[in-house]
């Protein structure tokens, strides 16, 4: 298995965020400004805007401890704060820290303790010789009825595992799949509710599997 590129490493962290301004100051005087300083954001919040969706940074830029430039989004929800990276989650915990631990030199606060609980999302593409077929030979009959049926080829493309959709919290599924398009017949989409890190982890694993 090998990484070719990160689509998307995400770290939310779930909070109370109102607990970041008990003085109830206008961050768009205070906080805004600064985070457009800080990090170059070409999009960012304006007075009168629409938050349905969170309020949104989008385009800017963060160094991180080992010196390179990474580009990042932040996005603020009243329950949550959320970190883009397309290199690893650890550099979106790492953005989150510093951001948030700059918030008491503005005039607010932030605590560690604040933090209730924090979740991934990592999309990744790699290269892999896997086949899946190898998963079960029925499979690959079956999808030649499909073809025949609807005369059109159809082949087993992906493995999915879905978290129990009854539970409360409920993380992005486990995805590995054929890449859509013109994409070499090696390349792979992979989603998943966990670090980076851990996701490889377990592609590599997988990828034993499928040996």
């Amino acid at each position: 298995m090998k990484l070719v590129s990160v689509g998307l490493a995400r770290s939310v962290w779930f909070m109370d965020v109102s607990e970041l301004n008990p003085g109830g100051k206008d961050i768009f005087t205070e906080v805004v400004p600064a985070l457009v300083q800080d990090y170059s954001f070409k999009i960012y919040p304006q007075h009168g805007g629409d938050f349905k969706e969170g309020m949104k940074f989008v385009n800017g830029v963060f160094t991180a401890s080992r010196g390179d430039s990474l580009t990042v989004a932040l996005t603020v929800w009243n329950d949550g704060i959320a970190a883009d990276t397309y290199v690893s989650t650890k550099d979106s915990d790492e953005f989150l820290e510093e951001v948030l631990g700059t918030l008491p030199d503005l005039g607010f606060s932030y605590e560690p303790t604040m933090v209730r609980r924090k979740a991934y999302l990592s999309q990744l593409s790699v290269k892999s010789t896997v086949d899946l077929n190898v998963l079960n030979p029925k499979l690959v009959e079956f999808a030649k009825k499909i073809s025949s049926a609807s005369q059109t080829t159809y082949n087993l493309s992906a493995v999915e595992f879905w978290p129990d959709q009854t539970q409360p919290i409920k993380p992005a599924n486990f995805s590995f799949q054929k890449k859509l398009g013109e994409s070499p017949s090696d390349r792979y989409w992979s989603q998943a509710g966990m670090s980076t890190s851990k996701h490889l982890e377990l592609l590599e694993e997988l990828e034993a599997i499928l040996a």
